[in-house]
């Protein structure tokens, strides 16, 4: 028994743990680790990036199907803010506009001298085109088509030319010596429309001219150019009057203030007025077209910013407005590149019309025809 006794004793201290080692020191080391506290070690980071890359991959997706969203800020600011489609259209304005003369009669006539066309506008909205054949140009005694406006000064259905002791049938002059007709025979027609081929009249085919013949009347308007000018004919309504009785000059003088007030960029500071032309008072060597220069590409805007102080007055309760700063708003107009004259309505606008006024914008620049005698 005792020997059983002394070998379960022996056992139980077999079992018992091993005491910690002691060093050659003195020093207690600690116990070795577990081996799963390493695997842990290298689980976590892996699993990190894992959950890492998924939730990049998913956010990717994410953003493919998002609509970027523009939000509009509101600002509380009093700042003036400036439309560009307002400016685009004023420019596009500008390009557009010309000087447009109205006439009360049914039909205008357009001579386009590059097409060797006319186009006959009636007021009913119909235009007529026919063939025609202008002057050569550099020819022997011989003159080119002149750009201009012009008004119908002469008609006879069967006029005989003192240069070419020639008849011409339905001629209408329009720009001195020169006008619409036909000729004896029909061989000249092989060229209308197609070059020109006359000293300087405008051919027809007879049955053409004769038929405009009919429809036209002293003062007619004709527009000659070579596809570009700076004024236009248009019809007024039936029932619109002048403002009064116009004499000549004074004709002239609103014609050099309309086309002058758009050349100028000040249409809209100097208003074009509207009125029935006359065409008889168009001088025979015709009216300025400016058909060699260009609009502004920008008109002058009108505005004025009024800064008005509010002082309130404690005693009698009311408030006191004062002009102190409405001068000082002034100096905004020069960041538009406008002089305060132009800026600031003061008064009525009016160009004042000289006589230098009306050589620029109304005289034909292109002057008197020549003149050729007949041979003799």
């Amino acid at each position: 028994m005792e020997e059983l006794n002394k070998n379960t004793e022996l056992e139980e201290k077999n079992t018992e743990p091993p005491a910690a080692e002691i060093s050659d020191a003195g020093e207690q080391s600690d116990p070795p680790a577990a081996n799963t506290g390493s695997t842990v070690g290298y689980l976590l980071p892996l699993l990190l990036c894992v959950f890492l890359f998924m939730g990049f991959s998913q956010d990717s997706k994410l953003k493919k199907n998002i609509k970027p969203v523009v939000q509009e800020i509101e600002t509380d600011d009093n700042k003036p803010k400036i439309s560009l489609s307002a400016l685009l259209a004023a420019e596009e304005f500008s390009k557009n506009l010309r000087d447009t003369v109205y006439t009360d009669k049914d039909i205008w006539i357009e001579f386009r001298i590059d097409q060797q066309r006319i186009y006959v506008h009636h007021r009913d909205g119909r235009t007529v085109t026919y063939p025609v054949s202008s002057g050569i140009p550099g020819a022997h005694k011989s003159v080119d088509s002149r750009p201009g406006l012009f008004a119908i000064f002469h008609m006879n259905e069967a006029h005989k030319s003192s240069q070419f002791n020639s008849q011409l049938n339905y001629f209408m002059a329009f720009n001195m010596g020169v006008g619409f007709h036909g000729l004896p025979g029909t061989g000249y027609y092989v060229h209308l429309g197609i070059r020109p081929s006359s000293h300087g009249c405008v051919r027809m085919r007879n049955e053409d001219v004769k038929a405009l013949f009919k429809q036209c009347s002293i003062g007619t308007l004709v527009l000659a150019h070579k596809g570009h000018t700076n004024r236009i004919v248009a019809f007024t309504p039936a029932d619109f009057k002048n403002d009064a009785e116009y004499t000549k000059d004074d004709y002239l003088n609103m014609l050099a203030y309309n086309l002058g007030s758009i050349m100028e960029g000040r249409y809209f500071l100097n208003p074009p007025k509207k009125f029935i032309l006359d065409g008889t008072v168009i001088p025979k060597s015709g009216v300025n077209i400016l058909s060699k220069e260009e609009i502004p590409e920008k008109q002058i805007l009108p505005f004025f910013i009024p800064v008005i102080q509010n002082i309130p007055d404690r005693l009698k309760k009311e408030n006191i407005y004062t002009e102190a700063d409405i001068k000082s708003a002034e100096n905004l107009s020069e960041n538009f590149g406008v002089s305060d004259e132009d800026s600031l309505p003061k008064g009525n606008f009016q160009i004042a019309v000289g006589p230098e006024m009306v050589k620029k914008y109304v005289h034909n620049p292109l002057g008197i025809l020549p003149y050729f005698p007949p041979n003799r």
